[in-house]
């Protein structure tokens, strides 16, 4: 009889921040790009092995959790609660800590990316209205048999993005293992956002359009399959494509390809890059300031001939219009997303890259993660993670039965990408370290 694997919640518990959030600082407003933000959490899942460390899994648990209200006293608007999509009451509500227990070792997680079973480690559905309201910060750690470690964060994505998210783990680790200096990490910056993008307190918030009946692979690019790649789209138009723009052309026509073959007629194919706005204003922002600072730029294939080095292209023009145009297009719009395009002419996919963010360097106790990865939760939608070297690329494809059971299979894409390969090293006498 095959086991069922199973995890089971031990405790959840509200942490507060370390001391009271001054008065001064009790309203938090949201910027426009926190407006209109869907109602959401962000979420990633970094998992750590307990090989070769003093700590357990169930220590660093608990040095987690004492670590959290310090951490909190800086993340002040975490710890609050939402008010009509206007602003943040920092009124110390408190973040939800939840500890858990999985009956089965890391390695069954490593051995294949089943993304079902990776919901299991998150504290609460990324789809939950909460994130419109609060809890706004909610952690759950996972110890497995053998010792290792799952933790899993949700911010919701109404105060925070990718890079904001990601600074927040990084603090967190720091004050984890040095609890007196923290490890000489900046402190979060809140004051830019609203200034920058001025809130429309008539914004109602709204949520994503999920879909149903979708299913998310994982695709592996390695660092050598890249660089042909690259080698491959390069053109006249575009004489340096980068490692993302060579990536996501080939997923791209791939998605084409699979539509046309379905359908029996070429359609329109509309997409949506997410951009991290810190670098593109002026003067450039650091990564600790907090909120959202993520637009879209579009790109769009209506050729019926498609061809990579084309679509490289389509991309490129698409990012360097958004450079000139994209800040002042979404303060007039007041959206940074194309909306209302799908339909029976139109195929939309959104691609958003976190391929930059260093959440591999989230030390909580235990070294580094030996994987960090993120549920996918939204059919057409496509995510760029670094692999554990930060020399590859993990592409998260989330598409319909139908479309993904084409697309899987075209042989175009598995001459440069490897199909949801295990985690685990290769060496017997490695894999065997997680599966005590």
């Amino acid at each position: 009889m095959v086991r069922a694997l199973e995890v089971e919640i031990l405790a959840r518990e509200t942490i507060k921040p370390s001391s009271p959030t001054p008065h001064n600082l009790r309203n938090f407003k949201l910027s426009l790009l926190d407006q209109i933000m869907p109602v959401e959490y962000t979420a990633a899942i970094l998992f750590y092995s307990n090989n070769g460390h003093h700590a357990d899994g169930a220590e660093m648990s608990q040095r987690l959790k004492a670590a959290l209200p310090e951490t909190l006293k800086n993340f002040y608007p975490f710890a609050g609660i939402i008010k009509d999509n206007v602003l943040v009451e920092c009124n110390d509500n408190g973040a939800v800590f939840v500890e858990a227990r999985a009956n089965y070792p890391l390695s069954e997680v490593l051995q294949q990316h089943d993304h079902k079973l990776l919901r299991e480690f998150l504290p609460i559905e990324i789809e939950s209205t909460k994130a419109g309201s609060g809890p706004l910060l909610l952690t759950q750690v996972t110890i497995f048999k053998c010792g290792g470690v799952a933790v899993g964060n949700c911010l919701s994505h109404k105060i925070a993005d990718g890079c904001a998210a990601s600074f927040l783990a990084k603090s967190w680790a720091a004050t984890v293992l040095d609890p007196v200096n923290k490890a000489k990490v900046n402190t979060p910056e809140y004051v830019i956002a609203a200034s920058l993008f001025p809130p429309d307190d008539s914004l109602e918030p709204h949520a994503d359009v999920t879909g149903k009946n979708y299913i998310t692979k994982r695709f592996v690019f390695h660092a050598s399959k890249i660089a042909q790649l690259k080698a491959k789209v390069t053109s006249a138009s575009v004489p340096k494509p980068t490692r993302v723009e060579a990536i996501v052309a080939l997923i791209w026509k791939c998605t084409i390809t699979a539509s046309r073959s379905i359908r029996g007629f070429p359609r329109v194919s509309l997409t949506a890059h997410s951009m991290n706005l810190r670098r593109m204003v002026s003067p450039p922002l650091p990564d600790n300031c907090m909120g959202n600072f993520v637009g879209d730029f579009p790109a769009k294939a209506t050729q019926r001939e498609i061809e990579l080095q084309d679509l490289v292209h389509q991309l490129r023009k698409g990012k360097d219009e958004f450079c000139k145009n994209g800040l002042q297009n979404i303060l007039e719009k007041k959206s940074s997303l194309i909306h209302g395009v799908e339909g029976d002419a139109v195929d939309f996919y959104m691609y958003s890259d976190l391929s930059r963010l260093p959440m591999y360097d989230t030390d909580f106790g235990l070294g580094k993660p030996v994987w960090v990865t993120i549920p996918n939760y939204m059919h057409n939608m496509i995510m760029l993670l670094s692999t554990r070297s930060g020399e590859g690329i993990e592409a998260l494809v989330s598409l319909s039965e139908e479309d993904m059971a084409l697309f899987e299979r075209d042989e175009e894409l598995l001459a440069f990408a490897d199909p949801n390969p295990s985690v685990l090293p290769v060496a017997n006498h490695s894999a065997r370290k997680f599966a005590a």
